[in-house]
């Protein structure tokens, strides 16, 4: 299967998830390679970004990037939403040389609705289905509002609306229980809505909630493309909503969790 990546590269949970299909597919657990890797950045403009890159091509992985920030800058004063399908438009024709069966968002800080009208693209969510659309922080900041048992991912096939494409896999975990019960307790003396809306990401519940969702999306971006390589998933019949339900993969990617903490 061959595997097209898009990704902003902005830090150590985007390359997380490249570095653990990229070592799946190289011990044999995958059966696919990269056919190509596009960044919305250029190098020079970040650190993580410039190590990602270094990291694709002494992997042999073509690498196309473009900048967007640039992209925008040029092209002042129109804004990003009437930019947004133009730019979309350019990176597809950067693209145009390769022929991925399947493209994954991972870490990709654009929304990119003629992408995902032009190639099958997969994009990772950090919610359950019908949870929170957009940021991770503020699915997490729900939950925690919510006084929910429970928390999780998705990935979807991406559409021109913004995470409501068909759901293809899950998984979930509990956040309730001896990891987390005195952390519920020492967050009801807190004022929660204050610290949403200072972005203090410091309370132990929401450090510990994202921590168990970071270690959990890695096995189910790369248990997700096994399926599929394998060929059980059908992701057309997926797209045409000729499946009602996605495949929930809680169990292997459970036990992938368990792995990789020995």
């Amino acid at each position: 299967m061959r595997i097209g990546w898009f990704t902003t590269a902005n830090g150590p949970g985007s390359r997380g998830m490249f570095t653990a299909v990229l070592n799946a597919i190289q011990c044999g657990h995958l059966n696919a390679q990269f056919e190509f890797i596009f960044v919305n950045r250029e190098r020079g403009q970040t650190g993580p970004t410039d190590s990602f890159i270094d990291l694709a091509e002494s992997n042999r992985i073509p690498t196309v990037t473009i900048s967007s920030a640039k992209f925008r800058q040029q092209r002042k004063p129109s804004t990003w939403s009437e930019l947004r399908i133009e730019f979309d438009q350019t990176v597809l024709e950067h693209l145009a040389p390769f022929a991925p069966d399947v493209s994954v968002m991972a870490g990709y800080m654009l929304f990119a609705p003629e992408i995902s009208r032009h190639m099958l693209c997969l994009n990772q969510h950090p919610a359950l289905p019908g949870g929170t659309i957009g940021k991770w922080q503020d699915a997490i900041w729900d939950v925690i509002e919510q006084d929910a048992d429970a928390h999780g991912s998705m990935i979807h096939i991406a559409t021109p609306e913004l995470d409501r494409g068909p759901v293809v896999t899950t998984c979930g975990f509990t956040i309730r229980g001896p990891n987390y019960d005195h952390l519920w307790q020492d967050a009801s003396h807190r004022n929660i809505a204050h610290l949403r809306k200072a972005a203090d990401e410091n309370l132990p519940l929401f450090a510990a909630i994202r921590e168990a969702g970071v270690r959990r999306e890695q096995p189910l971006v790369v248990e997700t493309l096994k399926a599929i390589a394998d060929g059980n998933i059908d992701l057309t019949a997926i797209g045409q909503d000729s499946q009602s339900n996605p495949v929930d993969m809680t169990e292997q990617v459970e036990a992938a969790v368990a792995r990789n903490q020995h």
